[in-house]
């Protein structure tokens, strides 16, 4: 598992790598995270229910990780770890996942840049013999 980040006129990239697609979103959330601030500095006190249903992988990819950012501007929690669950339903995608993480502390969690949403913009998500992949943009 691994991620990176890309450079992007005006907008911050990422591409993910993953054994699966679960744990491609989990790595979504600590790039996601790390691009708020240092993930290592992330506690894991708090745990958090999450099920999210969307039409395809692309869309569960994007919605999960906007997610994020609304627990993070509207409950100022940072997520250090997920276990994620996906499953198959008739016309779609169900996300179902417990997050860990503490609520932000301006003392310890500085802020490296602000996230408004993910973006569709050049989104990726694939998968092949050595695992998944997916390009993701934030909109910074």
């Amino acid at each position: 598992m691994t991620y990176r980040f890309l450079d992007h006129t005006a907008d911050m990239g990422v591409e993910i790598e993953a054994a699966s697609f679960e744990d491609l979103l989990a790595e979504g959330l600590l790039a996601l995270t790390d691009s708020l601030t240092e993930v290592e500095q992330v506690g894991l006190d708090m745990e958090l229910q999450v099920d999210l249903v969307a039409p395809s992988r692309e869309d569960l990819l994007v919605d999960w990780l906007n997610e994020l950012v609304y627990l993070f501007e509207t409950e100022s929690v940072l997520f250090g770890l997920a276990e994620i669950g996906v499953e198959e339903e008739s016309g779609g995608w169900r996300l179902r996942g417990t997050l860990q993480g503490e609520r932000y502390d301006p003392d310890r969690h500085r802020i490296k840049r602000l996230i408004k949403a993910v973006t569709y913009h050049q989104l990726r998500v694939s998968s092949s013999s050595r695992g998944w992949q997916a390009r993701v943009i934030f909109d910074i």
